[in-house]
């Protein structure tokens, strides 16, 4: 089929349905087609005549001044060819969206010549559905993103929305074109657990979920990241997503946590923690053989204090008592106050000789502590303890309390301030007792 080449651009302009431009870029003359009109709601009868003040009335001024340096780039053969987004007011006084391309005409030889050609094709749909998506993503409390994969280790954010800069100070166009600027803020302890979900969703093919920390100007924050692979038109997996910062929601549920397995009064362990404890110390023993003692405390006379005294002078003895175990113990060691006025301590790694050694100095160390009443009287407190190591007849941790706690109860039979363990306490008199330290009776309580 032979078609003239008028002809042909005729039919693709046509179908196109672009309106097109002619600018004498020396005269200022223009020619615009029908369609250029019709697409701003105008005829040409319309608008004539027809000049470059035309265009530079119905372009919207920002976009105008930008037109002009973008062409002024082209002429000086900056670029190869020009293009720009531009709004453009239509008849009825709203705006439209054009895409703006046209280049310089050259003859055959390459020289240029006066004008520019090109053309105008409406894009309000297109644009209304990005500003719309652009919205979205701006209100969303958090980031949303698309990401597709080569390999396992290959990940590339095809998109990543603008509020990544107010949640990171990273941009999003930085993230694109190199996803390691995001994973580079992802927490060392995290980062293997990222990296493994990233490979799973390659593998799977399927919704991915993680929970992770990122340092954000040396401070951690939590984050959740949610994906879905969606299929695109051309049969390419695409995972979209959205990643939210939950460190409120981590730093209450870590304080929940805390409290759970937290005496409130003293700020020690709990005997819900501390069950849980010996249970993980007695399979590591039972596994590995590793050694540790268990130190039973309980406060002399304690009720005497409270009734003397008054509970909240007894609440400030247990608070006393629990901050002296605290500054001697060490940070392996797990202290917990069970009961009314009963505390225990778990000393990994600890032999019953070392471990009574720790149960005097503390045995000491509260009955050498001033304590005041509520008229500022100064009193005097003493503590009992039990001493037992692990060992391989201890079948359970109910049997290796019930053994700590006779071991206890005998000292307070024989006196109360002192300290035995298993071998002393088959002796008649106690290896560690109140003799050298104050009179427990220094003051009547």
């Amino acid at each position: 089929m032979n078609l003239s080449a008028e002809l042909r651009l005729k039919a693709i302009i046509d179908g196109t349905r672009a309106g097109t431009w002619e600018w004498n870029i020396r005269t200022g003359d223009v020619v615009f087609n029908e369609r250029w009109a019709t697409m701003l709601g105008f005829t040409l009868d319309e608008i004539q005549p027809l000049s470059i003040e035309t265009w530079n009335q119905l372009c919207h001024p920002d976009d105008l001044k930008r037109s002009y340096e973008l062409i002024g780039q082209h002429l000086d053969n900056k670029i190869p060819f020009y293009e720009c987004l531009c709004r453009v007011r239509r008849k009825d006084g709203s705006w439209c969206w054009i895409k703006d391309r046209g280049m310089l005409v050259k003859q055959a030889d390459g020289t240029p010549t006066e004008w520019m050609m090109g053309t105008h094709i409406d894009v309000s749909s297109e644009q209304e559905s990005q500003q719309h998506f652009t919205h979205l993503a701006a209100s969303v409390p958090g980031i949303l993103f698309s990401f597709e994969m080569d390999s396992p280790d290959a990940l590339r954010f095809t998109y990543v929305s603008e509020r990544s800069y107010a949640y990171f100070g990273i941009t999003c166009t930085a993230i694109e074109e190199d996803a390691s600027a995001f994973f580079d803020i992802v927490h060392p302890l995290d980062s293997s657990e990222v990296h493994a979900t990233v490979q799973n969703c390659y593998r799977s093919l399927s919704e991915a979920s993680c929970q992770f920390r990122m340092v954000i100007d040396g401070a951690e924050q939590w984050f959740r990241a949610v994906a879905r692979p969606i299929q695109d038109p051309f049969g390419k997996l695409v995972w979209h997503g959205m990643l939210v910062n939950i460190d409120d929601q981590k730093q209450l549920e870590n304080t929940l946590a805390r409290l759970s397995i937290t005496d409130e009064l003293t700020g020690l362990f709990n005997r819900r923690y501390l069950t849980q404890a010996l249970n993980d110390a007695m399979e590591l023993y039972q596994r590995y053989q590793s050694p540790f003692s268990l130190i039973s405390l309980d406060v002399d006379h304690f009720k005497k204090i409270n009734d003397h005294h008054g509970h909240l002078v007894g609440d400030n003895v247990l608070s006393k008592i629990a901050g002296l175990m605290a500054d001697r113990l060490r940070t392996t060691d797990i202290v917990a106050r069970t009961g009314g006025e009963e505390f225990l301590v778990i000393l990994p790694n600890t032999t019953e000789k070392e471990a009574t050694q720790i149960a005097e100095t503390l045995r000491q160390m509260v009955n050498q502590a001033e304590f005041l009443g509520h008229d500022n009287t100064p009193f005097i407190v003493a503590i009992s303890g039990g001493v037992l190591e692990m060992s391989e007849d201890i079948a359970s941790v109910e049997e290796l309390l019930k053994r700590s706690d006779q071991l206890l109860y005998e000292a307070k039979d024989r006196g109360r301030n002192m300290v035995l363990d298993e071998q002393t306490a088959s002796t008649r008199a106690p290896l560690h007792s109140g003799s050298n330290a104050r009179p427990h009776n220094d003051v009547e309580i």
